[in-house]
């Protein structure tokens, strides 16, 4: 999907190309970067926790019908049960992580810190436990998008796999030329 970027200037656009092991990235959510978080329907996402006891621990979750805020601010629902295990208490801030497959051969990447929406330390009244989301306020540190590692294996499994097909027809060709002799 993505082998270029292109950056306007003064002047004349640049583009840049970046190979294997590069990456477009930033801090501030992009036009482009927010049709494709709004495209998803759902989303892995991942709570890291470090708390006594507990060196470090991640709690996975599924975060749906993202929607983006503003430039550093995405709005999803995740998981109740997910959440409330990896935050500990309603009102804590938890360190989380997003990946997205875009394309087949590149993954964006979210990195920030997500917290219950108009969270206040108190219960909404409506027995919240029932819910089986919860909205999330996501703060966006950090975002990259690049090139899945195993892409390049991907692609060169699929060339051999294309010689192979080929090899056997011209094989099948050349028993067929003999059998007519």
């Amino acid at each position: 999907m993505m082998h270029s970027i292109v950056c306007p200037s003064m002047g004349h656009a640049i583009v840049h190309h970046f190979g294997e092991g590069a990456a477009a990235w930033g801090q501030v959510i992009t036009p482009s970067i927010a049709h494709l978080v709004q495209s998803q329907r759902e989303i892995p996402i991942y709570f890291s926790r470090v708390r006594p006891g507990i060196v470090f621990e991640v709690e996975t979750g599924i975060a749906m019908l993202p929607h983006v805020m503003d430039a550093s601010t995405l709005r999803l629902h995740i998981g109740t049960t997910a959440f409330r295990h990896a935050t500990g208490r309603p009102d804590a801030t938890v360190e989380t992580f997003i990946r997205l497959n875009v394309d087949g051969d590149c993954t964006l990447k979210f990195w920030g810190r997500a917290s219950a929406e108009g969270s206040t330390g108190q219960e909404p009244s409506g027995k919240p436990e029932m819910a089986s989301t919860i909205p999330v306020v996501f703060s966006v540190t950090f975002w990259e998008i690049s090139r899945a590692g195993d892409a390049r294996f991907d692609q060169l499994q699929r060339e051999s796999t294309a010689k192979d097909q080929e090899i056997q027809q011209l094989r099948a060709q050349v028993v067929l030329a003999m059998c007519s002799q």
